[in-house]
């Protein structure tokens, strides 16, 4: 395996943020990360986010491309709904939301959508689309050198509605590792899934964390850049089969992979030029 060109065994995407996956043979890479990824959330009446950190119920909502119309499906609990893959200025009105500090621009979704998230929900949320127009730069620190060929036009990079940047990175190889030493302090826990982690991204045949280092590097016709590794949270205690919180991963993690009192585990990136990935088989 060429560093520069890893194996990739895993593309997923999470159209509504901190909803559910919906796992790809292939994908396009935009400056904003994968297409369609997390350029929808659910607002509260404060026009913040929601999140199952503090709603584990919306792990019960399930996603997948809709085969009747250009859009996406939705299900939860056998109730559907569908939504389009975005909304225009001109049939959709817009507002600012909060994702953590962040202010956005963003169009609100119809009524018939909103209403269907709060009766499931149990409380008032929107449905909000993040237009590609709307500004929501990654912190200046991790901004790369200007490049001709990609930044003339995009002088900054941006990320959509994830948490601080387009891009998720985890090897299987770090999984494992975390799993053999979750095993060897309690054989009775059960194994750590992969979607603890909501990556976009999954690479095989590299070593643990190597994901970590990889700097600059191609998948498919795109090439990203390594920001830095991903500080986790309690959201990964959160089994996505059953939605109870546990102590793991984080307990095992801060014994190796704490760091100036971060948890980490996988590897932000940036796309530097858009381009096609796809399953490695």
């Amino acid at each position: 395996m060429n560093a520069n060109h890893p194996l990739i065994s895993g593309i997923y995407i999470y159209p509504i943020k901190s909803m559910g996956a919906i796992e790809m043979e292939e994908c396009d890479f935009t400056p904003r990360g994968l297409k369609f990824d997390r350029r929808y959330m659910l607002i509260d009446r404060n026009n913040k986010f929601l999140s199952q950190r503090t709603r584990p119920q919306m792990g019960n909502f399930l996603l997948r491309f809709s085969s009747h119309t250009e859009g996406f499906t939705i299900s939860h609990k056998g109730d559907e709904l569908q939504f389009p893959f975005e909304l225009n200025r001109k049939e959709h009105n817009v507002k600012t939301a909060h994702v953590w500090e962040d202010e956005v621009e963003v169009l609100i979704a119809n009524d018939t959508i909103n209403s269907w998230f709060s009766r499931h929900l149990e409380q008032s949320v929107q449905l909000v689309f993040l237009p590609e127009e709307s500004p929501r730069p990654i912190p200046a620190e991790y901004q790369p050198e200007p490049s001709p060929k990609f930044q003339a036009q995009h002088p900054k990079h941006h990320v959509s509605l994830a948490d601080g940047f387009p891009i998720l990175i985890v090897s299987e190889a770090s999984l494992n590792e975390l799993n053999i030493r979750i095993q060897q302090s309690n054989p009775e826990e059960s194994n750590m899934e992969m979607m603890r982690f909501r990556p976009n991204v999954v690479l095989k045949e590299i070593a643990p964390h190597q994901e970590d280092f990889l700097a600059t590097f191609h998948l498919g016709t795109s090439q990203l850049m390594i920001t830095k590794p991903c500080s986790r949270c309690v959201l990964t205690t959160i089994n996505p089969d059953t939605l109870t919180k546990g102590a793991e991963p984080l307990k095992t993690l801060g014994q190796y992979r704490k760091f100036n009192n971060k948890i980490l585990f996988g590897a932000n990136a940036i796309c530097l030029q858009p381009g096609k990935i796809a399953i490695t088989h």
